[in-house]
């Protein structure tokens, strides 16, 4: 069982600021409390703690996380009302979902400020000290998984208006499609539901045994629960295969795609294709011809499923 890091971010709230504390912020003018917004520049991110794993795990790559370029505080944290709630301004880049579930925040504590991103399980944070007109620091990632790889990656933050344009629009962040078209005009979009004319098919049971594999190149695509087979034909970018899986939520939104393409050089094809529409791949995943694209929205895979077959893999990551 997992269980969730609110004890990660309890050192965020801490046990706040003495009355010392408190006198050397107002001695240096600082915040009695977290109001307006920053704008973030950071560094790139490097290994500080390495794990010898053959995947990397949710919290251990260094794209998992992607860092808003502007973050505005937005009243108390309602699970701990002690912090100030993180949110991203209308028109940046989207943090993932899963950071706005109440765990997102920040802290002034004596001289520093403490800050989280996080959806319970992995996420970042940072102990931040105060430089002219914000905070310098370093950002570190983590999960619950133990052992994990931690990375690390200096962070600066500086106050700005929030009516001042965005550092970095949201519609320059990685352009990843969310949708699947089919032959005949029907489309599959991640986060909404599948369109009611679609035929679908059940699917064998989940194979928990096959799913850990760690032999990739012997890996065929594994069902996970709520997914069905979609009858139809790929059509555009993931044109062409009629092998389309469709894994939904609770909620019934699609989740995730998988498409499966048998044929000499498959793999090398899409790499081209994949390549040719969004350039290099932007997560190194250390396994021989996987291949991984991320925004805060949607991660893409590509991955041998079997000697001459490929698979690609578009997933959901905004809710």
């Amino acid at each position: 069982m997992r269980f969730r890091l609110i004890a990660a971010m309890a050192v965020v709230a801490g046990a706040g600021a003495n009355a010392v504390g408190g006198a050397r912020l107002m001695a240096q003018d600082m915040p009695a409390e977290l109001t307006g917004c920053l704008d973030l520049t950071v560094g790139a991110w490097v290994v500080e703690t390495y794990v010898d794993r053959l995947h990397p795990r949710p919290g251990e790559s260094e794209e998992w996380n992607p860092v808003p370029p502007r973050i505005m505080f937005a009243g108390p944290l309602e699970r701990i009302p002690s912090n100030t709630r993180i949110v991203v301004p209308e028109g940046a880049p989207a943090m993932p979902a899963g950071y706005s579930t109440g765990l997102t925040g920040g802290r002034i504590e004596d001289d520093s400020l403490r800050i989280a991103f996080s959806d319970g399980y992995t996420g970042m944070m940072a102990k931040l000290g105060r430089s002219r007109d914000g905070w310098t620091g370093t950002m570190r990632s983590f999960t619950d998984v133990i052992p994990h790889q931690v990375y690390a990656r200096p962070v600066a933050m500086s106050r700005v208006d929030c009516e001042s344009p965005l550092p970095v629009p949201g519609s320059e962040s990685h352009p990843l499609g969310r949708v699947v078209e089919l032959e005949g005009g029907q489309v599959i979009t991640l986060g909404e539901p599948l369109p009611e004319q679609l035929e679908t098919v059940a699917l064998p049971p989940f194979d928990w045994n096959r799913r850990w594999s760690t032999r990739v190149a012997d890996m065929e695509l594994t069902t996970p629960r709520n997914a069905v087979g979609v009858l139809g034909r790929t059509r555009g970018l993931f044109g062409t295969t009629d092998s389309i899986q469709v894994h939904t939520d609770p909620a019934g939104l699609v989740y995730s795609v998988r498409l499966l393409y048998v044929g000499p050089g498959a793999l090398e094809t899409w790499e081209e294709r994949l390549r040719n529409q969004y350039g290099a791949p932007g997560t190194a995943s250390g396994v021989p011809g996987v291949h991984i694209y991320r925004n805060a929205t949607a991660s893409l895979w590509l991955r041998p499923s079997a000697p001459d077959r490929a698979e690609v893999l578009l997933t959901d990551r905004g809710r």
